[in-house]
């Protein structure tokens, strides 16, 4: 708590009298420096602060940037591994498709000459019977 020089508490009249202006100019211009040092002293102090807490702020950013391009790295490499694999086994299956495909020619190739063969047994049937029918008149 503040007290007054007597040992009293201050009154309104004693704060008026720290607002006041000294009497003489050496007191005064003391009194106007101490003040500007203290202001000065406050905008430094604040200025420092903000400039800590801005740079707390960038450290917690890179940590968090560090953290999610480790993880980025990790799922690269995952999928670099997981390709070579995937390329691997094509290349393992790529005999089996290549037979795959030649016996789907094989097939289509036969079912052409079902086709034709049926055809052609249509029309030995139908001159079958034509002179079968002639036959018979």
């Amino acid at each position: 708590p503040c007290v007054s020089q007597g040992g009293e508490r201050p009154t309104m009249a004693d704060a008026d009298a720290a607002h006041q202006p000294p009497s003489n100019n050496k007191e005064a211009m003391q009194h106007v420096t101490r003040d500007m040092f203290a202001k000065a002293s406050d905008y430094i102090q604040g200025e420092v602060a903000a400039t800590s807490q801005d740079y707390k702020l960038l450290e917690a950013m890179h940590g968090a940037t560090t953290d999610k391009f480790q993880s980025l790295t990790t799922q690269a490499s995952s999928l670099s591994s997981d390709m070579g694999n995937l390329q691997g086994k094509a290349k393992e299956l790529q005999p089996v498709l290549d037979q795959v495909d030649v016996l789907e020619a094989s097939v289509s190739e036969l079912h052409d000459t079902a086709v034709m063969l049926d055809e052609y047994s249509k029309r030995v049937e139908s001159k079958y019977k034509d002179l079968m029918a002639s036959r018979h008149s």
